[in-house]
């Protein structure tokens, strides 16, 4: 029976020995996995952490390009704006000319249109105003050296100011609107080119 019991015991002796190694080297391996695992995370975390601030540096210059942008084409709205204000302002001093100034411009421009092959006058305003006119015209193009005639027309346009000159197939447009649409035509590169310059300065 004290043999039985010895080797029981040797057997538990044994056992508890080897459930200690086991224990340790479980212990041993489940922290060395901790290690790699707490490794592992800190590695990802700190790729995260980069990828998210690439993230963020690419955001921050999208919308710095979009802030940049958006004042270019604001600033090209204002621009556009003040220009438009110009010619707003231009068409009100062209209807507010003192009657010799206006008369007279209004004589060169259609001296202009009917250079070639003069025509008749469909005017808005007073007839003794506009026979002036066109008779100042006629002198500028008989200076010129141009036989052409312009004459007065019983008809009236339907504009709100200045002239249809009609003539064999064309019909040039005088009204103030139209005037001022073909010097806007010539001189908006002029503006735009000095309010870019006025910016660089």
């Amino acid at each position: 029976m004290s043999d039985v019991k010895a080797l029981t015991e040797n057997i538990i002796g044994q056992a508890r020995t080897e459930a200690e190694q086991i224990t340790r080297q479980a212990t041993a391996e489940a922290e060395s996995i901790l290690q790699e695992a707490r490794q592992k995370a800190a590695e990802r975390s700190a790729k995260l952490a980069a990828d998210y601030q690439q993230k963020i540096l690419i955001l921050e210059q999208r919308l710095r390009i979009e802030a940049e942008l958006e004042g270019k084409k604001r600033m090209l709205a204002a621009k556009h704006q003040l220009i438009e204000r110009v010619f707003e302002e231009t068409l009100k001093a062209l209807k507010k000319l003192p009657a010799k100034k206006r008369n007279s411009f209004l004589a060169r421009k259609l001296a202009e249109a009917g250079s070639e092959h003069g025509g008749e006058v469909l005017a808005v305003g007073s007839r003794a105003e506009w026979t002036a006119i066109i008779k100042e015209a006629n002198e500028l193009l008989a200076r010129s050296g141009k036989i052409a005639q312009l004459v007065l027309s019983s008809k009236i346009p339907d504009l709100e100011d200045g002239f249809l000159l009609k003539g064999p197939g064309f019909t040039v447009d005088g009204s103030y609107q139209a005037i001022l649409s073909e010097i806007k035509e010539e001189t908006i590169p002029e503006i735009a080119q000095y309010l870019f310059e006025a910016e660089k300065r």
